[in-house]
């Protein structure tokens, strides 16, 4: 049983970081827009994109929820390569690193796509994730077919496709990194941005 202690702490822990999440969302659409517009020789906007928060102390559970579903917006947020390319040569290195932080949100954007890509339901023989997978269903593409296997929830377990993990860690590492990518591409534009200035 959890002590109420250990309740009010967990819950803390999730606030932050939720709200950690909706700052990231924030910081990236900022230094997104920053970017463009620099680099479009406009001035910088009045108002800049804030956090999506309540307003108060209290954060109910919906809106947790919400943020994790939705993932903050991160995903609508990340920019293309390119703006930075007006404000700095190809080979300026703080041009090169702003350019290098979108490539990897980008690819964290692929991840987040691909993450159920490469699962399939399968039926167990009694050692872990070994078994059968289930057969195409008829008239449908291989994909089509895996998708719809775990949508109508055939067979007895989902596991990734045999041979596959390798190209599994890799999008599944890209999505989870996303955080610590936007944090990246912010601190990269904003080093740009003070060098033009």
């Amino acid at each position: 049983m959890q002590t109420p202690e250990y309740e009010a702490s967990d819950r803390e822990l999730r606030v932050a970081a939720v709200l950690s999440k909706a700052h990231d969302a924030a910081l990236l659409r900022t230094a997104h827009r920053l970017l463009a517009r620099r680099g479009g020789g406009k001035r910088s906007p009045l108002h800049l994109p804030q956090p999506r928060i309540l307003p108060g102390g209290h954060v109910p559970q919906w809106w947790i929820n919400a943020i994790n579903t939705t993932y903050a917006g991160i995903w609508r947020a990340i920019p293309s390569p390119g703006p930075e390319l007006r404000l700095g040569a190809p080979d300026d290195p703080l041009a090169h690193e702003v350019a290098q932080q979108a490539r990897l949100l980008q690819a964290s954007r692929v991840g987040y796509r691909k993450r159920d890509s490469l699962y399939e339901a399968y039926i167990p023989d009694g050692t872990r994730f070994e078994g059968q997978s289930l057969p195409p269903i008829r008239g449908l593409s291989p994909q089509a077919s895996r998708r719809a296997n775990l949508l109508l929830g055939r067979g007895d377990g989902m596991r990734v496709q045999p041979g596959r993990d390798e190209e599994f860690d890799q999008p599944h590492t890209d999505y989870f990194a996303v955080w610590d990518r936007s944090r990246a591409y912010g601190a990269a534009v904003l080093a740009l941005l003070r060098a033009r200035v």
